[in-house]
């Protein structure tokens, strides 16, 4: 086999697997690009458009809810919302490698960049540990993003749920009511929906 030719296939087996691990960790098709020579930079693409349809197919095998009900008022202490991961019949073991996670906050509120990962057990108990969450926050307050490792029942330790408890805040001139907009992206798993209420403020 020459060179050349090994080098393209090199270049499209790269592509395959890079475009297959965008697809999974739910990040947008990258459209590398092409020159129209069928060189390298061609082969990469190629294999990049192939892997990123293979894994679209693999859709993430996961229920993500929010648990329990969140308000706040303008200008008051904040509050957390927990993002709540788990397999359908909480006993499957996945491993997934790492994520991307892509949390909407619901009208009103706004993200304060804080993040907690635990595990959390059907008999109550927590497991920690974990490696911290570097989470990013847009310049509007309203989208989170972080990049973690997704892994349930692999050992004692990571059993069940994985719960991600977030830093959340009602904004200033929040109209008050209950907003249901909000959305948590797990990877390519089925979005949930999050939900929060604006209070007025009791001072």
């Amino acid at each position: 086999m020459t060179t050349d030719v090994q080098t393209k296939k090199d270049a499209y087996k790269r592509g395959e697997e890079q475009g297959r691990a965008d697809a999974l960790a739910g990040k947008p098709y990258a459209d590398p690009p092409r020159d129209g020579a069928r060189g390298e930079k061609d082969h990469y693409a190629n294999g990049y458009d192939w892997g990123y349809e293979q894994g679209q197919d693999q859709k993430l095998d996961l229920v993500v809810w929010q648990e329990g009900g969140v308000e706040d008022a303008p200008g008051g202490l904040g509050t957390t919302i927990n993002v709540c991961v788990r397999t359908p019949n909480w006993s499957e073991t996945v491993d997934a490698g790492e994520r991307e996670h892509v949390f909407t906050a619901p009208t009103g509120f706004r993200w304060n960049g804080t993040v907690g990962a635990q595990y959390k057990r059907m008999n109550q108990t927590t497991g920690g540990n974990l490696p911290p969450v570097q989470a990013k926050v847009s310049d509007d307050g309203r989208t989170l993003t972080f990049t973690y490792h997704v892994h349930l029942n692999t050992s004692d330790q990571d059993k069940d749920c994985i719960v991600y408890t977030c830093g959340l805040e009602a904004v200033d001139g929040a109209p008050l009511g209950r907003h249901t907009d909000g959305v948590a992206q797990v990877g390519t798993a089925p979005p949930a929906k999050l939900k929060a209420e604006v209070v007025e403020d009791e001072d």
